[in-house]
Protein backbone atom coordinates (compact mmCIF):
# COMPACT_ATOMS: atom_id res chain seq x y z
CA UNK A 1 0.00 0.00 0.00
CA UNK A 2 1.38 3.40 -0.78
CA UNK A 3 0.28 6.96 -0.55
CA UNK A 4 1.85 10.31 -1.30
CA UNK A 5 1.82 11.41 2.85
CA UNK A 6 1.60 9.19 5.65
CA UNK A 7 1.64 11.00 9.23
CA UNK A 8 2.63 8.34 11.72
CA UNK A 9 2.01 7.49 15.38
CA UNK A 10 -0.88 10.83 16.18
CA UNK A 11 -3.80 10.95 18.62
CA UNK A 12 -6.90 11.58 16.09
CA UNK A 13 -9.40 13.34 16.52
CA UNK A 14 -12.09 12.74 13.76
CA UNK A 15 -14.23 16.18 14.37
CA UNK A 16 -17.54 14.22 15.21
CA UNK A 17 -17.02 14.73 19.09
CA UNK A 18 -15.05 10.99 19.76
CA UNK A 19 -12.12 11.00 22.38
CA UNK A 20 -9.09 10.59 20.54
CA UNK A 21 -7.34 7.54 19.11
CA UNK A 22 -3.74 6.69 18.36
CA UNK A 23 -3.66 5.77 14.54
CA UNK A 24 -1.67 7.04 11.13
CA UNK A 25 -3.14 8.51 8.25
CA UNK A 26 -2.72 8.24 4.89
CA UNK A 27 -2.94 11.17 1.97
CA UNK A 28 -2.77 10.31 -1.63
CA UNK A 29 -3.37 13.49 -3.78
CA UNK A 30 -5.81 15.86 -2.39
CA UNK A 31 -7.85 13.13 0.01
CA UNK A 32 -7.43 10.94 3.23
CA UNK A 33 -7.18 7.40 1.91
CA UNK A 34 -6.46 5.25 5.18
CA UNK A 35 -7.16 6.14 8.75
CA UNK A 36 -5.33 2.93 10.96
CA UNK A 37 -2.42 0.80 12.29
CA UNK A 38 -0.85 1.05 9.33
CA UNK A 39 2.34 -0.93 9.61
CA UNK A 40 2.23 -2.33 6.17
CA UNK A 41 1.89 1.20 4.27
CA UNK A 42 4.54 3.17 2.78
CA UNK A 43 4.45 6.78 2.22
CA UNK A 44 6.79 9.10 -0.44
CA UNK A 45 6.83 11.42 2.56
CA UNK A 46 6.68 9.87 5.91
CA UNK A 47 6.61 12.07 9.00
CA UNK A 48 6.38 11.49 12.73
CA UNK A 49 3.34 13.12 14.78
CA UNK A 50 3.90 11.08 17.57
CA UNK A 51 2.89 12.88 20.68
CA UNK A 52 1.01 15.39 18.98
CA UNK A 53 -3.17 15.68 18.40
CA UNK A 54 -4.24 15.33 14.80
CA UNK A 55 -7.66 17.19 13.72
CA UNK A 56 -9.54 18.25 10.93
CA UNK A 57 -8.36 21.79 9.72
CA UNK A 58 -10.41 24.02 11.85
CA UNK A 59 -13.51 25.56 9.89
CA UNK A 60 -13.95 29.06 10.86
CA UNK A 61 -17.50 29.64 10.64
CA UNK A 62 -17.79 33.72 10.81
CA UNK A 63 -14.79 35.75 9.03
CA UNK A 64 -14.95 38.63 7.02
CA UNK A 65 -12.02 37.65 5.09
CA UNK A 66 -13.45 38.92 2.25
CA UNK A 67 -11.76 42.49 3.09
CA UNK A 68 -8.44 40.85 2.79
CA UNK A 69 -8.61 37.61 0.29
CA UNK A 70 -8.11 40.01 -2.74
CA UNK A 71 -4.29 42.06 -1.67
CA UNK A 72 -3.39 39.16 1.19
CA UNK A 73 -4.84 35.25 -0.01
CA UNK A 74 -2.14 33.93 1.96
CA UNK A 75 -4.02 34.35 5.02
CA UNK A 76 -1.14 34.15 7.72
CA UNK A 77 -2.80 34.89 10.97
CA UNK A 78 -5.68 32.32 10.15
CA UNK A 79 -3.00 29.39 9.10
CA UNK A 80 -1.00 29.63 12.35
CA UNK A 81 -4.30 28.81 13.98
CA UNK A 82 -5.00 26.13 11.98
CA UNK A 83 -7.75 27.72 10.17
CA UNK A 84 -8.48 25.57 6.30
CA UNK A 85 -11.62 26.82 5.82
CA UNK A 86 -13.24 30.44 6.38
CA UNK A 87 -16.45 31.57 5.87
CA UNK A 88 -16.86 35.79 4.71
CA UNK A 89 -19.90 37.87 3.57
CA UNK A 90 -21.19 37.77 7.34
CA UNK A 91 -22.93 40.69 9.20
CA UNK A 92 -24.54 41.44 5.88
CA UNK A 93 -21.37 42.95 3.96
CA UNK A 94 -20.20 40.75 1.19
CA UNK A 95 -16.95 42.14 -0.97
CA UNK A 96 -18.22 39.96 -3.73
CA UNK A 97 -21.53 41.92 -4.42
CA UNK A 98 -20.15 45.52 -3.93
CA UNK A 99 -19.01 48.09 -7.52
CA UNK A 100 -16.93 50.96 -7.22
CA UNK A 101 -19.66 53.62 -6.49
CA UNK A 102 -19.50 56.05 -3.83
CA UNK A 103 -22.15 54.32 -1.47
CA UNK A 104 -19.36 51.20 -1.31
CA UNK A 105 -17.18 53.42 0.36
CA UNK A 106 -17.34 52.04 3.99
CA UNK A 107 -15.76 48.17 2.33
CA UNK A 108 -13.83 50.22 -0.34
CA UNK A 109 -11.87 51.51 2.52
CA UNK A 110 -10.57 47.69 3.02
CA UNK A 111 -9.32 47.41 -0.16
CA UNK A 112 -8.39 50.69 -2.35
CA UNK A 113 -5.48 51.39 0.19
CA UNK A 114 -3.92 47.81 -0.89
CA UNK A 115 -3.96 48.58 -4.47
CA UNK A 116 -7.62 46.28 -5.15
CA UNK A 117 -9.20 47.44 -8.12
CA UNK A 118 -13.17 46.87 -8.20
CA UNK A 119 -13.59 45.12 -11.69
CA UNK A 120 -16.18 42.54 -10.63
CA UNK A 121 -19.92 42.83 -11.50
CA UNK A 122 -21.09 40.02 -9.73
CA UNK A 123 -20.43 37.47 -6.96
CA UNK A 124 -19.71 34.82 -9.91
CA UNK A 125 -16.96 37.22 -11.43
CA UNK A 126 -15.60 37.83 -8.01
CA UNK A 127 -15.36 34.23 -6.77
CA UNK A 128 -13.48 33.69 -9.90
CA UNK A 129 -10.92 36.18 -8.99
CA UNK A 130 -10.16 34.66 -6.19
CA UNK A 131 -10.17 31.17 -7.67
CA UNK A 132 -7.14 32.74 -9.94
CA UNK A 133 -5.13 34.14 -6.94
CA UNK A 134 -4.99 31.13 -5.24
CA UNK A 135 -6.04 31.17 -1.51
CA UNK A 136 -4.26 30.07 1.68
CA UNK A 137 -7.05 28.58 3.23
CA UNK A 138 -10.23 27.99 1.71
CA UNK A 139 -13.05 30.14 1.36
CA UNK A 140 -16.89 29.49 1.61
CA UNK A 141 -18.88 32.92 0.37
CA UNK A 142 -22.19 34.32 1.82
CA UNK A 143 -24.76 36.42 0.80
CA UNK A 144 -25.02 39.67 2.36
CA UNK A 145 -28.45 41.90 2.92
CA UNK A 146 -26.44 45.05 3.52
CA UNK A 147 -24.72 45.26 0.63
CA UNK A 148 -27.63 44.39 -2.04
CA UNK A 149 -29.62 46.60 0.03
CA UNK A 150 -26.92 49.83 -0.97
CA UNK A 151 -27.44 48.15 -4.37
CA UNK A 152 -31.06 48.55 -5.05
CA UNK A 153 -31.97 50.94 -2.92
CA UNK A 154 -29.10 52.66 -1.48
CA UNK A 155 -29.42 54.17 2.28
CA UNK A 156 -33.60 54.92 1.56
CA UNK A 157 -35.01 54.63 5.38
CA UNK A 158 -38.07 52.55 3.83
CA UNK A 159 -39.62 49.24 2.83
CA UNK A 160 -38.94 48.32 -0.56
CA UNK A 161 -41.11 48.98 -3.59
CA UNK A 162 -42.45 45.69 -5.20
CA UNK A 163 -39.90 46.58 -8.06
CA UNK A 164 -37.08 46.82 -5.67
CA UNK A 165 -37.79 43.44 -3.93
CA UNK A 166 -38.05 41.80 -6.82
CA UNK A 167 -34.43 43.19 -7.38
CA UNK A 168 -32.99 42.42 -4.32
CA UNK A 169 -34.42 38.85 -4.44
CA UNK A 170 -32.88 38.29 -7.76
CA UNK A 171 -29.43 39.66 -6.54
CA UNK A 172 -29.58 36.57 -3.52
CA UNK A 173 -30.67 34.03 -6.27
CA UNK A 174 -27.83 34.96 -8.75
CA UNK A 175 -25.40 34.68 -5.11
CA UNK A 176 -26.73 31.67 -4.70
CA UNK A 177 -26.26 30.06 -8.10
CA UNK A 178 -22.60 31.56 -7.96
CA UNK A 179 -22.40 29.12 -5.32
CA UNK A 180 -22.77 31.06 -1.85
CA UNK A 181 -24.07 29.06 1.21
CA UNK A 182 -26.41 30.81 3.06
CA UNK A 183 -27.73 34.93 3.32
CA UNK A 184 -26.67 37.51 6.28
CA UNK A 185 -27.84 40.12 7.78
CA UNK A 186 -26.30 43.15 10.14
CA UNK A 187 -29.45 44.50 11.49
CA UNK A 188 -27.48 47.00 13.24
CA UNK A 189 -26.14 48.73 10.84
CA UNK A 190 -27.39 51.05 8.18
CA UNK A 191 -28.82 50.19 5.74
CA UNK A 192 -29.54 46.62 6.92
CA UNK A 193 -31.34 48.04 9.98
CA UNK A 194 -34.17 50.15 7.56
CA UNK A 195 -35.26 46.48 6.97
CA UNK A 196 -38.47 44.66 8.51
CA UNK A 197 -38.93 41.44 8.82
CA UNK A 198 -41.41 40.91 6.07
CA UNK A 199 -38.14 42.20 3.73
CA UNK A 200 -36.07 39.52 5.51
CA UNK A 201 -38.10 36.36 4.96
CA UNK A 202 -38.72 37.09 1.30
CA UNK A 203 -35.35 36.78 1.20
CA UNK A 204 -34.11 34.56 3.03
CA UNK A 205 -36.66 32.36 1.27
CA UNK A 206 -34.75 32.44 -1.65
CA UNK A 207 -31.34 30.93 0.48
CA UNK A 208 -33.83 28.54 1.48
CA UNK A 209 -34.53 27.62 -2.40
CA UNK A 210 -30.77 26.37 -2.48
CA UNK A 211 -30.58 24.67 1.03
CA UNK A 212 -28.65 27.53 2.21
CA UNK A 213 -29.18 29.50 6.13
CA UNK A 214 -29.41 32.55 7.32
CA UNK A 215 -27.10 34.07 9.51
CA UNK A 216 -27.87 37.63 11.28
CA UNK A 217 -25.79 40.01 13.61
CA UNK A 218 -29.18 41.14 15.58
CA UNK A 219 -30.47 44.71 15.41
CA UNK A 220 -29.60 45.14 19.50
CA UNK A 221 -27.20 42.59 21.22
CA UNK A 222 -27.97 44.64 24.63
CA UNK A 223 -30.90 46.10 25.77
CA UNK A 224 -32.88 44.26 23.46
CA UNK A 225 -31.18 41.06 23.01
CA UNK A 226 -33.66 38.80 23.96
CA UNK A 227 -36.47 40.64 21.59
CA UNK A 228 -33.68 40.29 18.64
CA UNK A 229 -33.41 36.65 19.20
CA UNK A 230 -37.17 36.42 18.75
CA UNK A 231 -37.31 38.46 15.90
CA UNK A 232 -34.77 36.20 14.58
CA UNK A 233 -36.63 32.98 15.63
CA UNK A 234 -39.29 34.60 13.86
CA UNK A 235 -37.79 35.40 10.47
CA UNK A 236 -36.71 32.00 10.25
CA UNK A 237 -39.70 29.72 11.24
CA UNK A 238 -41.58 31.71 8.36
CA UNK A 239 -38.37 31.50 5.42
CA UNK A 240 -38.14 27.84 6.23
CA UNK A 241 -34.91 28.28 6.91
CA UNK A 242 -31.59 27.07 8.87
CA UNK A 243 -31.13 30.10 11.40
CA UNK A 244 -27.32 30.84 12.69
CA UNK A 245 -27.01 33.72 15.15
CA UNK A 246 -23.63 35.66 14.83
CA UNK A 247 -21.11 36.17 17.69
CA UNK A 248 -23.47 36.11 20.23
CA UNK A 249 -23.46 37.80 23.44
CA UNK A 250 -25.13 40.55 26.09
CA UNK A 251 -23.64 43.63 25.64
CA UNK A 252 -23.59 46.42 29.01
CA UNK A 253 -23.27 45.66 31.99
CA UNK A 254 -26.53 45.82 32.74
CA UNK A 255 -27.49 43.07 30.10
CA UNK A 256 -24.88 40.63 31.84
CA UNK A 257 -26.91 37.63 32.39
CA UNK A 258 -29.27 37.20 29.28
CA UNK A 259 -27.44 34.53 27.68
CA UNK A 260 -29.64 32.38 29.96
CA UNK A 261 -32.74 33.24 28.69
CA UNK A 262 -31.50 33.34 24.94
CA UNK A 263 -30.22 29.91 25.00
CA UNK A 264 -33.16 28.97 26.54
CA UNK A 265 -35.20 30.44 23.66
CA UNK A 266 -32.98 28.69 21.50
CA UNK A 267 -33.60 24.98 22.95
CA UNK A 268 -37.08 26.11 22.88
CA UNK A 269 -37.29 26.73 18.77
CA UNK A 270 -34.61 23.35 18.27
CA UNK A 271 -37.36 21.34 20.00
CA UNK A 272 -40.03 23.10 18.17
CA UNK A 273 -38.03 21.74 14.68
CA UNK A 274 -36.09 24.86 13.79
CA UNK A 275 -32.12 24.16 12.98
CA UNK A 276 -30.60 26.47 14.89
CA UNK A 277 -27.06 27.09 15.82
CA UNK A 278 -24.95 29.51 17.28
CA UNK A 279 -20.95 31.26 16.96
CA UNK A 280 -18.57 33.38 19.47
CA UNK A 281 -15.39 33.91 19.62
CA UNK A 282 -13.54 33.73 23.22
CA UNK A 283 -12.78 37.29 24.09
CA UNK A 284 -15.09 40.38 26.14
CA UNK A 285 -14.48 43.03 23.69
CA UNK A 286 -16.15 43.30 20.60
CA UNK A 287 -14.82 45.78 17.67
CA UNK A 288 -17.26 47.60 15.46
CA UNK A 289 -17.97 51.17 13.85
CA UNK A 290 -17.66 54.24 16.46
CA UNK A 291 -20.32 55.64 14.67
CA UNK A 292 -22.66 52.86 15.01
CA UNK A 293 -22.24 52.27 19.01
CA UNK A 294 -22.91 56.50 19.63
CA UNK A 295 -24.30 58.35 17.13
CA UNK A 296 -28.15 58.78 17.35
CA UNK A 297 -29.79 56.86 14.99
CA UNK A 298 -31.07 60.05 12.54
CA UNK A 299 -27.57 60.89 12.86
CA UNK A 300 -26.51 57.89 10.37
CA UNK A 301 -29.17 58.22 7.88
CA UNK A 302 -28.42 58.81 4.20
CA UNK A 303 -25.30 58.80 1.87
CA UNK A 304 -21.82 58.64 3.36
CA UNK A 305 -21.26 62.29 2.28
CA UNK A 306 -24.84 63.31 3.87
CA UNK A 307 -23.32 62.23 7.35
CA UNK A 308 -20.00 63.67 7.36
CA UNK A 309 -22.04 66.91 6.32
CA UNK A 310 -24.13 65.96 9.57
CA UNK A 311 -21.27 65.72 11.92
CA UNK A 312 -19.66 69.27 10.38
CA UNK A 313 -22.59 71.20 10.65
CA UNK A 314 -22.73 73.78 13.74
CA UNK A 315 -26.45 73.27 14.30
CA UNK A 316 -26.37 69.32 13.34
CA UNK A 317 -23.10 68.85 14.98
CA UNK A 318 -25.07 70.21 18.62
CA UNK A 319 -28.02 68.74 18.07
CA UNK A 320 -25.59 65.56 18.18
CA UNK A 321 -23.36 65.97 20.88
CA UNK A 322 -26.48 66.60 22.70
CA UNK A 323 -27.62 63.67 22.34
CA UNK A 324 -24.77 61.97 22.65
CA UNK A 325 -24.40 63.01 26.61
CA UNK A 326 -28.12 61.93 27.41
CA UNK A 327 -26.65 58.45 27.17
CA UNK A 328 -24.08 56.72 29.35
CA UNK A 329 -20.94 55.54 27.84
CA UNK A 330 -17.87 54.60 29.86
CA UNK A 331 -15.37 56.56 27.59
CA UNK A 332 -12.28 53.98 29.36
CA UNK A 333 -13.47 50.75 28.13
CA UNK A 334 -13.33 52.38 24.36
CA UNK A 335 -10.34 51.35 22.47
CA UNK A 336 -9.19 53.02 19.61
CA UNK A 337 -8.59 50.32 16.54
CA UNK A 338 -7.00 50.92 13.57
CA UNK A 339 -7.48 54.84 12.40
CA UNK A 340 -4.98 55.71 9.42
CA UNK A 341 -5.47 59.66 9.76
CA UNK A 342 -3.71 59.35 13.46
CA UNK A 343 -1.96 56.59 13.78
CA UNK A 344 -0.67 57.41 17.62
CA UNK A 345 -4.35 57.26 18.90
CA UNK A 346 -4.00 53.72 18.02
CA UNK A 347 -4.63 51.78 20.95
CA UNK A 348 -5.65 54.43 23.15
CA UNK A 349 -8.58 54.89 25.09
CA UNK A 350 -11.62 57.22 24.37
CA UNK A 351 -10.86 59.07 27.47
CA UNK A 352 -7.35 59.08 26.85
CA UNK A 353 -7.38 60.70 23.29
CA UNK A 354 -9.93 63.21 24.69
CA UNK A 355 -7.65 64.27 27.38
CA UNK A 356 -4.49 64.26 24.45
CA UNK A 357 -6.53 66.43 22.36
CA UNK A 358 -8.42 68.64 24.83
CA UNK A 359 -11.49 68.04 24.28
CA UNK A 360 -14.96 66.56 25.61
CA UNK A 361 -15.17 62.76 24.61
CA UNK A 362 -18.33 63.66 22.75
CA UNK A 363 -16.51 66.05 20.86
CA UNK A 364 -13.27 64.18 20.22
CA UNK A 365 -15.98 61.07 18.69
CA UNK A 366 -17.18 63.37 16.24
CA UNK A 367 -13.67 65.09 15.15
CA UNK A 368 -12.39 61.44 15.03
CA UNK A 369 -15.23 60.26 12.07
CA UNK A 370 -14.69 63.25 10.20
CA UNK A 371 -10.92 62.61 9.74
CA UNK A 372 -11.50 58.95 9.62
CA UNK A 373 -14.12 59.95 6.73
CA UNK A 374 -17.08 58.51 8.71
CA UNK A 375 -15.70 55.52 9.69
CA UNK A 376 -13.21 54.48 13.02
CA UNK A 377 -12.86 51.46 14.33
CA UNK A 378 -13.11 50.78 18.57
CA UNK A 379 -12.99 48.08 20.31
CA UNK A 380 -15.57 47.77 23.31
CA UNK A 381 -14.48 46.15 26.62
CA UNK A 382 -18.31 45.27 27.32
CA UNK A 383 -18.69 42.24 27.69
CA UNK A 384 -19.05 39.10 30.83
CA UNK A 385 -16.63 36.13 30.41
CA UNK A 386 -19.55 34.52 32.43
CA UNK A 387 -21.75 34.96 29.49
CA UNK A 388 -19.52 34.28 27.00
CA UNK A 389 -18.05 31.09 28.32
CA UNK A 390 -21.85 30.08 28.97
CA UNK A 391 -22.19 30.60 25.19
CA UNK A 392 -19.20 28.52 24.03
CA UNK A 393 -20.51 25.45 26.24
CA UNK A 394 -23.23 25.34 24.93
CA UNK A 395 -23.88 22.11 22.43
CA UNK A 396 -25.46 24.11 19.06
CA UNK A 397 -22.54 27.00 19.31
CA UNK A 398 -19.66 26.49 16.93
CA UNK A 399 -16.10 29.17 17.34
CA UNK A 400 -16.05 31.79 14.93
CA UNK A 401 -12.96 34.48 15.15
CA UNK A 402 -15.23 37.26 13.23
CA UNK A 403 -11.78 38.35 11.78
CA UNK A 404 -9.85 38.46 9.00
CA UNK A 405 -6.43 37.36 7.52
CA UNK A 406 -3.52 39.83 8.57
CA UNK A 407 0.39 39.31 7.51
CA UNK A 408 2.31 40.64 11.02
CA UNK A 409 4.44 42.54 8.43
CA UNK A 410 2.53 44.09 5.78
CA UNK A 411 -0.46 44.73 8.04
CA UNK A 412 1.98 45.91 11.24
CA UNK A 413 0.37 49.65 11.13
CA UNK A 414 -2.90 48.45 11.39
CA UNK A 415 -4.83 47.32 14.97
CA UNK A 416 -7.19 44.75 14.53
CA UNK A 417 -8.89 42.86 17.23
CA UNK A 418 -6.32 39.81 18.28
CA UNK A 419 -9.35 37.56 17.40
CA UNK A 420 -7.64 37.77 13.95
CA UNK A 421 -4.52 35.96 14.88
CA UNK A 422 -5.95 33.46 18.33
CA UNK A 423 -9.17 32.64 18.51
CA UNK A 424 -8.92 28.84 17.64
CA UNK A 425 -5.89 28.52 19.71
CA UNK A 426 -6.82 30.42 22.74
CA UNK A 427 -10.19 28.14 22.83
CA UNK A 428 -7.69 25.32 23.17
CA UNK A 429 -5.10 26.77 24.93
CA UNK A 430 -6.63 28.78 27.88
CA UNK A 431 -10.41 27.02 28.38
CA UNK A 432 -9.88 23.62 27.43
CA UNK A 433 -5.91 22.69 28.28
CA UNK A 434 -5.31 25.96 31.98
CA UNK A 435 -9.55 25.76 32.57
CA UNK A 436 -10.60 22.10 31.52
CA UNK A 437 -14.05 24.39 30.34
CA UNK A 438 -14.52 21.09 28.35
CA UNK A 439 -13.34 18.29 26.59
CA UNK A 440 -10.60 18.23 24.01
CA UNK A 441 -12.79 16.26 21.41
CA UNK A 442 -15.96 18.51 22.37
CA UNK A 443 -13.85 21.90 21.63
CA UNK A 444 -12.38 20.23 18.29
CA UNK A 445 -16.10 19.43 17.45
CA UNK A 446 -16.83 23.11 17.70
CA UNK A 447 -14.30 24.12 15.25
CA UNK A 448 -15.18 21.12 12.70
CA UNK A 449 -17.97 19.04 12.19
CA UNK A 450 -20.51 21.31 14.02
CA UNK A 451 -19.60 24.57 11.30
CA UNK A 452 -19.42 21.32 8.48
CA UNK A 453 -23.02 20.59 9.07
CA UNK A 454 -23.91 23.66 9.70
CA UNK A 455 -22.75 24.23 5.64
CA UNK A 456 -23.77 20.90 4.66
CA UNK A 457 -20.12 19.51 3.91
CA UNK A 458 -19.67 15.94 4.37
CA UNK A 459 -16.09 16.00 3.59
CA UNK A 460 -14.76 18.59 5.31
CA UNK A 461 -14.30 19.30 8.94
CA UNK A 462 -13.84 15.27 9.76
CA UNK A 463 -11.07 13.12 9.23
CA UNK A 464 -12.35 9.66 7.17
CA UNK A 465 -11.24 7.88 4.13
CA UNK A 466 -12.50 9.95 1.09
CA UNK A 467 -12.24 13.40 3.04
CA UNK A 468 -10.18 16.11 1.86
CA UNK A 469 -7.03 16.23 3.68
CA UNK A 470 -7.61 19.24 5.36
CA UNK A 471 -5.89 18.46 8.28
CA UNK A 472 -4.23 20.40 11.39
CA UNK A 473 -1.20 18.74 13.21
CA UNK A 474 -0.81 20.13 16.85
CA UNK A 475 0.84 20.07 20.27
CA UNK A 476 -2.15 20.17 22.74
CA UNK A 477 0.69 21.23 25.62
CA UNK A 478 1.70 24.38 23.77
CA UNK A 479 -0.76 25.38 21.91
CA UNK A 480 -1.85 29.21 22.74
CA UNK A 481 -2.14 32.56 21.39
CA UNK A 482 -0.38 35.68 22.23
CA UNK A 483 -1.92 38.70 20.05
CA UNK A 484 -3.52 41.17 22.63
CA UNK A 485 -5.30 44.70 21.89
CA UNK A 486 -1.92 46.26 22.52
CA UNK A 487 0.27 43.85 20.93
CA UNK A 488 -1.97 42.17 18.25
CA UNK A 489 0.17 41.04 15.55
CA UNK A 490 1.50 38.16 17.00
CA UNK A 491 1.14 34.94 15.53
CA UNK A 492 -0.22 31.75 17.90
CA UNK A 493 1.87 29.11 18.79
CA UNK A 494 1.92 25.32 18.73
CA UNK A 495 0.40 24.61 14.95
CA UNK A 496 3.33 22.30 13.97
CA UNK A 497 1.68 21.02 10.42
CA UNK A 498 -1.44 22.41 8.29
CA UNK A 499 -2.28 20.71 5.10
CA UNK A 500 -5.01 21.76 3.08
CA UNK A 501 -6.04 19.92 0.00
CA UNK A 502 -3.34 17.41 0.88
CA UNK A 503 -0.67 20.22 0.52
CA UNK A 504 1.70 21.21 2.98
CA UNK A 505 1.07 24.90 4.06
CA UNK A 506 2.80 25.29 7.27
CA UNK A 507 5.40 22.40 7.96
CA UNK A 508 7.19 22.19 11.27
CA UNK A 509 5.48 25.39 12.17
CA UNK A 510 6.89 27.73 9.07
CA UNK A 511 4.27 28.61 6.20
CA UNK A 512 5.85 26.76 2.96
CA UNK A 513 4.39 29.73 0.59
CA UNK A 514 1.78 26.97 -0.68
CA UNK A 515 -1.46 28.85 -1.36
CA UNK A 516 -3.44 25.09 -1.50
CA UNK A 517 -6.72 26.28 -0.42
CA UNK A 518 -9.88 27.23 -3.05
CA UNK A 519 -13.17 28.59 -3.65
CA UNK A 520 -15.77 26.31 -2.00
CA UNK A 521 -19.10 26.81 -4.08
CA UNK A 522 -22.67 24.85 -2.39
CA UNK A 523 -24.41 22.39 -4.89
CA UNK A 524 -20.88 22.60 -7.00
Amino acid sequence: MHCDILLRGGVVYDGLGNPGFCADVAITDERIVAIGELEEWHGAQEVSVEGLCVAPAFIDIHTHADFSLNHHPEQISMLYQGVGTQVGGNCGLCIGQIDNSERFRQEQRWLKPYGVEITWRSMREYLQILDDLGLGTNYVPLCGHGTLRKKVMGFAKRAPTDSELRQMQEEVRACMEAGAFGFTTGLEYVPNAYAEPPEIVALARIASEYGGFYATHLRSEGDFLVECVEEAIQIAEQAEIPLQLSHHKAEGEANWGKVHQTLQRVSEAVKGGLDVMLDVYPYTAYQTSLATVCLPDWALEGEPSEILQRLQAPDSREHILQAMRSRTFDWERAVIGSFPPRRELQGRTLAEAARQLGKSPEETVLDLLVEGGGHVGVAWFNMSEEDMLTVLQYPLTMVGSDGLGYDPERHKEERPHPRSYGTFPRVLGRYVREQGLMPLETAILKMTGLPAARLGLTDRGVLKPGAYADIVVFDFGRIRDHATFQDPHRLSEGVVHLLINGRWTLRDGQYTGVRAGRVLRKNA
